[in-house]
């Protein structure tokens, strides 16, 4: 929390297992909130549809 009692929070996505960074996906900053809105769509790069099945979002 900032010192003016608000936060600058955001998303991060984990496919597990694995530790590569396709793996791995950020949302924007949502500046000075401490409700804020993600209006993203997130697309995992170079992973299967194989692989998303045995995989677990975290």
């Amino acid at each position: 929390m900032d010192f003016n009692g608000l936060a600058d929070p955001y998303v991060k996505l984990h496919l597990l297992p694995g530790a590569c960074k396709a793996n791995k996906l950020k949302t924007k900053t949502v500046k000075n909130t401490l409700n804020p809105v993600w209006n993203e769509t997130l697309t995992y790069c170079g992973i299967t549809e194989e692989d998303m099945s045995r995989k677990t979002l975290r």
